[in-house]
Order: structure tokens, then C-alpha cells, then sequence
């Protein structure tokens, strides 16, 4: 299950962003978090900034959520 909103191209998103959009949408993080097999602590800590998504599942679930600008997108 994708995010419900388009990702960012320039900036990331923060946190506070991230969530307006899922409310905008009508869809639970907790949902999100379940169809991509992420726990909703471990999304919940990347949204609220405890985890800095650095490297594995936090930095995946932030560039899921348009909090980090991947590779490609930093390039263009």
C-alpha cells in the first residue's frame, strides 16, 4: 500500500506534514503501518523523530513516507 498523498520532489515532508496528509486522506497510520509490514511503534517513531531513519527499516519507512528524498530524486 502506497502513501495517500504524491511524494514530495524537493523537500521532504516532516513529520507534522505527514501527518495533516494522512488525516486529509482519511487513512490511519496504524493501517498504513500494518499493510507494509511495519509495526505502528516503529512508524509512529520515525513520524515523531525518535528514529532518524538513518539506515534500515526506519530509513525505509522514511522515504516511504516522503521524509527522505531518495537517491534519484537527489540527482535530478
Amino acid at each position: 500500500m502506497n502513501v495517500p498523498y504524491p511524494l514530495p520532489t524537493r523537500q521532504p515532508y516532516t513529520g507534522e506534514r505527514v501527518k495533516e496528509l494522512f488525516h486529509a486522506a482519511g487513512t490511519a497510520i496504524s493501517a498504513w503501518a500494518e499493510a507494509n509490514g511495519y509495526t505502528r511503534h516503529q512508524v509512529y517513531m520515525v513520524i515523531n523523530g525518535q528514529f532518524k531513519g538513518r539506515r534500515g527499516t526506519s530509513h525505509e519507512i522514511a522515504l516511504k513516507l516522503g521524509m527522505k528524498l531518495s537517491v534519484e530524486q537527489l540527482a535530478a
